[in-house]
């Protein structure tokens, strides 16, 4: 009957140790399971794609009509100093901000395959039939 009695004051014991500290440092063996367990939910975890900003989304749309609106009045003036220099730059602002656009709407690109203008044409379509405008 006593050893009841021990039982009882040991459970006590745990139980207002465990009140105290109610987060006792794991052991080592803890840690270790936690690791290797950790490398499989990483392993199994599902990659999630972020979301596009729409902010960035508004801020690339904006600033394509303004290149494009450039690019149009560069091409139409007849007499601009170093009219070709500034439309190559601005063609070139132009195309990157396509290629940022096509990251950000998930448009599949293969830079090496076409000529700049083809290039450029077939992502304003592409980006064009999922709703973008600017």
């Amino acid at each position: 009957m006593a050893w009841l009695g021990v039982l009882v004051l040991f459970l006590m014991l745990c139980a207002l140790l465990n009140l105290l500290l109610p987060n006792p440092p794991p052991s080592r063996w803890r840690r270790a399971l936690g690791r290797r367990t950790a490398r499989v939910r990483r392993m199994f975890r599902r990659r999630r794609t972020p979301v596009p900003d729409p902010f960035d989304t508004l801020w690339i749309q904006t600033r394509l009509g303004y290149l494009s609106t450039k690019i149009r009045r560069l091409e139409s003036t007849p007499n601009v100093y170093a009219r070709a220099h500034r439309l190559m730059a601005v063609e070139a602002a132009y195309d990157d901000l396509l290629d940022e656009a096509c990251k950000l709407a998930g448009v599949p690109s293969d830079p090496a395959a076409l000529h700049p203008e083809e290039k450029r044409w077939q992502e304003e379509q592409e980006l064009t039939s999922r709703g973008w405008s600017w």
